[in-house]
């Protein structure tokens, strides 16, 4: 008897623990541990990437239920139901992750979303749903339908992450552009030209200064007068001033005019004296030798220019020198900034650089230069701009792909190379470079139509299969972007080279990327890949180092600041950044790297937007 009412007290025990089974799990609900990877979720190449792991204690989870999990992303511009995943106990059959009723267990949860604007400050929550059953329901794709459809019961809501990380979004995707080779020879119609260099600042001649001496611009000049006295006196002769392009622009000018004027005195000297050679050899009585010089020299053309700082000649020299590094940056702020002192200062900022453009490249370039032109003279560079501006078609092809490349600003690059391709459109490289500015502003479908007619011109050449690779990157065809930049690559295209480690920043491969970018140091997206690597510190150092001190760079720096806890350094480098661009004020408001200082004071005045009384 005794045996038999202990059998039925443990058959009601289970019954009762069937039953009860359900209850319990939702009145305990809030034992299990959630936990966002990472937290809060972040966007990972325009999507919302959420991820949570969920953690259940022992002898939670009843062996006849289900749970039905579905979070929910809120945002004020609306709400997302996820994807939904279900668990299991160990008697139900069915699709799921089982769990133990003994030991508990863990489950992974991963969904991504389409990123919108206003997302950032977005929340994830979710309210599992349990329902005693013996096969789990797959088909049901919303809470309230396994509610109602299965009597299942909703647990307590939980808030399993707070915000959006969007620092994603910062890589810089515009990677290197490929402008095709310049064919214009500036000096083709000279037969020959003589330096004179100066010291820093200077505009006195000085035979036996180390430039002069190193390059013997002294014979140079003879060298002229036995060209005049072998060819006969040139169509023209042009005299030019220039200086380095470093210190006050004003005093450069006046620089520039006063090593015209050395010049054009020597040139003056040399000239009498080949006349007088000419005379002495055409053995002109001296009644007639006046007469005869002033028949010579009426026929010769002589001007003479202060071209001030050569900037040209700078981007020329820094392309063809291979012990510098990052050149592209270098032009891209020659070609982008146009306040000069900002653009000499960002130089400055890349101490190594520096140096090797200040011992190599300045010595070179603050001279002034004589030039004989025995058939008709090229066009200067101001003459060409002039002419490009005002009437394309009164220039070749190459003095328009010239003029163009010579320009700074990007939308008149591609006024020139447009123009070039509907009045040259068999010239494969004006479709190239029209493509190439049309990817760097950021109009893709201008790009694509200018490079599929440069593919078809010339469907294996290395600046087109680079750009292509950098059209289909904007795309977000990866695949397809890969395959060009490697064709590139294998056809020598050093661009390439430096765009591939871009495609894995955007697939979110960080320690691939930094690995392939180790080479270009002191670069945006090397600190980029360091920080998302959480190498802080050293992403702070290449930051420091990069050459274009610009708001991305200061932006940047403050997010690494922001993680470090450096309230103070964060704090100075956003501010630097908002200076340079009003936008990051916006985003800064939002973003979660500087939650910490939402509510600070100083932080809210170097956000505060302009707003219209």
């Amino acid at each position: 008897m005794k045996k038999t009412l202990f059998l039925l007290s443990i058959a009601c025990l289970f019954l009762l623990t069937g039953c009860k089974g359900l209850s319990y799990m939702k009145k305990h609900s809030g034992e299990i541990r959630y936990q966002a990877t990472p937290d809060p979720v972040a966007m990972m190449d325009d999507k919302v990437v959420v991820k949570f792991t969920g953690a259940i204690p022992k002898k939670y989870f009843a062996k006849n239920v289900a749970m039905f999990v579905q979070p929910v992303f809120s945002w004020d511009g609306g709400r997302i139901p996820l994807e939904p995943m279900t668990l299991k106990g160990e008697n139900v059959e069915g699709e799921g992750t089982k769990i133990s009723y003994t030991t508990g267990g863990r489950f992974t949860y991963t969904d991504l979303i389409d990123y919108k604007p206003g997302m950032e400050t977005g929340i994830v929550t979710l309210a599992p749903v349990g329902y005693k059953t013996d096969m789990t329901d797959v088909e049901t794709k919303f809470a309230d339908e396994i509610v109602e459809k299965r009597g299942g019961k909703m647990f307590n809501e939980v808030l399993i992450c707070e915000g959006v990380n969007t620092t994603s979004a910062l890589v810089d995707i515009r990677g290197n552009i490929s402008i095709a080779p310049i064919n214009y020879n500036k000096k083709q119609g000279v037969v020959e030209t003589a330096d004179i260099y100066f010291p820093n600042g200077l505009s006195k001649l000085d035979w036996n200064f180390e430039m002069n001496r190193k390059f013997d611009t002294k014979n140079g000049l003879e060298d002229l007068k036995q060209v005049m006295l072998q060819n006969g006196l040139p169509k023209q002769v042009t005299i030019t001033g220039w200086a380095s392009p470093e210190g006050e622009e004003t005093n450069n000018v006046g620089v520039s005019k006063g090593r015209a004027d050395v010049a054009t005195e020597q040139f003056q000297r040399v000239f009498k004296e080949t006349l007088d050679a000419m005379a002495k050899r055409a053995k002109v009585k001296a009644q007639d030798l006046d007469y005869y010089k002033y028949n010579l020299q009426k026929e010769v053309m002589m001007t003479t220019r202060a071209a001030g700082e050569d900037w040209v000649h700078f981007v020329l020299m820094v392309e063809e020198a291979d012990e510098i590094q990052d050149k592209h940056a270098i032009v891209n702020i020659v070609e982008t900034q146009q306040n000069l002192i900002k653009r000499e200062q960002m130089i400055k900022n890349m101490a190594n650089t520096y140096s090797v453009i200040a011992d190599e490249i300045f010595p070179s370039l603050r001279r002034a230069q004589i030039a004989l032109y025995y058939s008709e003279a090229r066009k200067n560079d101001q003459d060409l701009a002039r002419q490009a501006s005002i009437n394309p078609s009164k220039l070749s092809f190459d003095e328009l792909m010239y003029a163009a490349y010579i320009n700074y600003s990007y939308p008149t690059k591609l006024k020139y190379y447009k123009w070039a391709t509907e009045n040259h459109s068999n010239e494969w490289a004006a479709w190239n470079n029209a493509g190439a500015v049309s990817l760097y502003l950021g109009d893709y479908d201008e790009a694509d139509r200018y490079l599929n007619v440069a593919r078809e011109l010339n469907p294996h050449n290395p600046d087109v299969l680079n750009n292509t690779g950098l059209l289909y990157m904007a795309k977000k065809e990866y695949p397809i972007a890969k395959k060009y930049f490697e064709e590139a690559k294998k056809q020598g295209s050093a661009d390439a080279d430096a765009n591939i480690p871009i495609l894995s920043l955007k697939q979110g491969d960080y320690e691939e990327a930094e690995k392939t970018l180790k080479t270009s140091t002191c670069s945006f997206n090397l600190a980029f890949a360091q920080l998302m690597n959480d190498e802080t510190s050293t992403a702070i150092r290449t930051l420091d180092c990069c050459l274009d001190q610009n708001a991305d760079v200061y932006y940047l720096r403050a997010v690494a600041y922001a993680r470090m806890g450096d309230k103070a350094n964060a704090l100075k480098n956003l501010k630097e950044s908002v200076a340079q661009n009003y936008e990051y004020k916006s985003r800064a408001q939002t973003d979660v790297e500087f939650r910490a200082y939402w509510e600070d004071k100083e932080f809210k005045t170097i956000v505060q937007l302009y707003t219209e009384e």
